[in-house]
């Protein structure tokens, strides 16, 4: 998304809780290799290099090419960012984040395809009128 906001000259910024592949190096177990050999990695304009591009990347190499790929792209990363809150207002969006708040007309939320949302039980009770997003909706 960066690369591709970047292309057409969009200013923006990406925040991060961690560090660059934060759930890569946190929530996955050691030995884990992807399920994909290394010819399909790809991410816009970047694509595996490598002389093994039928094997599969083991958790370090997968955290170092995404690693590798945020410089190539010089995406602008700003990490260990936790955001706390997102709201609309007259100007766009209000974005609190443990180190300040960004203002900006349009927020995209890219936390990952693995994400589960975890809903409190009083959400339940929470009445329609009222608008809840969760990293899936």
């Amino acid at each position: 998304m960066s690369r591709c906001l970047a292309e057409r000259a969009i200013d923006h910024v990406l925040l991060e809780r961690g560090e660059i592949a934060h759930s890569w190096r946190t929530e996955r177990w050691d030995s884990l290799r992807l399920l994909t050999p290394n010819w399909q990695s790809r991410l816009p304009g970047f694509r595996y290099d490598g002389d093994d591009p039928d094997g599969y990347r083991t958790l370090p190499e997968a955290i170092d090419f995404l690693g590798t790929y945020a410089r190539a792209i010089s995406a602008p990363v700003r990490t260990h960012t936790t955001v706390t809150s997102v709201r609309a207002d007259d100007a766009g969006y209000l974005v609190r984040t443990d180190r300040g708040e960004w203002r900006c007309r349009t927020v995209v939320l890219a936390s990952g395809a693995c994400n589960i949302a975890r809903l409190p039980d009083f959400a339940a009770r929470v009445p329609p009128s009222v608008a809840m997003l969760t990293a899936q909706s």
